[in-house]
């Protein structure tokens, strides 16, 4: 499959805003921070646009995915615009067929080791655990790991730098990063220093994690 490197996307940046558009100011912060993984969420105000864009911006090494995909039309509407990955909040068949049509990676959002199992049994390229911080956070998926050591996971929900850093040692192949990177008010005010900063501190906690710190 084209796409992201699920050998090890490292820190996923999720782009949720309620009213703003992305910008490629925005982008640059991140890019700045060492972030390479990019997921806009659909619902995002201008999302596929800022996709589109972005693709021919970033060039080669950064990948830029579309999120909150749960439908065919939604999965095909972004790889439309040249998503590199998709990426889901649930186990989504329509869209993991989508995926396996378009040789498009996609990340499946799961909870339960049961959902888990079923998300990489019908497709997924990973898994990402959703929503992790509630329901344990590290140590939910140190439990996790012993029954399903060879699914790929991308923890998501509530994950901070110290998060970031233990969800590396436990092999577990990136972490998705919502509002703690991308927070909607320091989008709004332009404080991309701000940006930049968070995703530095939560790239080198990942890094750390893997023993590159």
């Amino acid at each position: 499959m084209q796409g992201i490197d699920l050998a090890g996307p490292g820190v996923v940046a999720i782009i949720r805003l309620r009213s703003l558009r992305p910008s490629d100011e925005l982008l640059g912060s991140l890019l700045d921070g060492g972030v390479r993984s990019l997921e806009v969420t659909l619902p995002t105000p201008g999302s596929l646009d800022a996709v589109a864009r972005w693709r021919d911006l970033v060039g080669t090494g950064v990948e830029v995915g579309v999120g909150t995909v749960r439908d065919a039309e939604g999965a095909r509407r972004a790889v439309e615009a040249g998503a590199t990955f998709l990426v889901t909040p649930a186990v989504c068949t329509e869209v993991l067929t989508v995926a396996r049509e378009t040789a498009v990676p996609v990340i499946c959002g799961a909870l339960t080791p049961t959902e888990i199992e079923r998300a990489y049994a019908e497709g997924a390229t990973a898994v990402k655990v959703f929503p992790v911080g509630p329901v344990g956070g590290p140590a939910y998926i140190a439990a996790l790991r012993e029954p399903l050591p060879d699914i790929p996971l991308v923890p998501t929900g509530g994950v901070g730098a110290d998060d970031a850093r233990a969800y590396a040692a436990l092999g577990c192949v990136g972490v998705g990063v919502g509002s703690s990177l991308v927070e909607e008010a320091v989008v709004e005010a332009g404080d991309w220093a701000v940006v930049a900063d968070r995703a530095r501190s939560l790239v080198t906690a990942w890094e750390e994690g893997h023993g590159g710190g």
